[in-house]
């Protein structure tokens, strides 16, 4: 059986696009910041043993490391709703459903944690923001109107010596694959 180079070309394509999906998505979409939103710690106890439990062998001594797990254990947690739901963490751990506000709280808490556990929160600090998503410049909430979409929660993972900032989308990261994201400029 033989392929046609309509075939090998759509093949291609989508192999393409499925490895350099996070370039193209930061290609096209950016964030922009509107407020940074008041953070969750965890004290339940059972998000406390999760996080612990799942974090027990591993060496967590960089912030990629606390990043990666971060991630893991919130995709692993969370499945994405468009109901009303609970943003607490100390409350998701229960419910396990949550939109973007939700994802977001849940990573932070979960990345501060970590960070706290592997001795790096004097230097980085998770937090919340709430944003507004840009595709190719344009506004994407102006397109819709519900209030569900007025906008969009993420996270910053930033370093309080040097400045610097890793942009999270924990809702991208669990249904794209797409860990990091760009931000409309400064």
């Amino acid at each position: 059986m033989r392929i046609s180079k309509k075939a090998w070309f759509l093949i291609v394509l989508i192999v393409f696009l499925c490895f350099f999906r996070g370039y193209i998505y930061r290609l096209f979409i950016t964030y922009e910041p509107i407020i940074e939103t008041d953070g969750y710690v965890a004290n339940d106890l059972k998000l406390i043993d999760y996080i612990d439990s799942s974090t027990a062998d591993n060496h967590l001594m960089s912030i990629e490391g606390v990043i990666e797990k971060s991630n893991e254990l919130t995709n692993k947690k969370l499945e994405f709703t468009f109901s009303k739901c609970d943003k607490d963490p100390n409350k998701l751990i229960y419910s396990l459903e949550a939109n973007c506000v939700g994802y977001a709280y849940f990573y932070a808490t979960v990345c501060n944690y970590l960070l706290e556990k592997s001795k790096l929160s004097n230097q980085w600090e998770a937090k919340t923001y709430r944003a507004k998503l840009y595709f190719i410049g344009i506004n994407i909430h102006t397109c819709f109107n519900t209030s569900f979409f007025k906008d969009h929660d993420f996270v910053v993972v930033e370093n309080s010596i040097t400045g610097d900032k890793i942009y999270i989308d924990p809702t991208t990261s669990d249904y794209l694959g797409i860990d990091k994201i760009s931000i409309k400029s400064e």
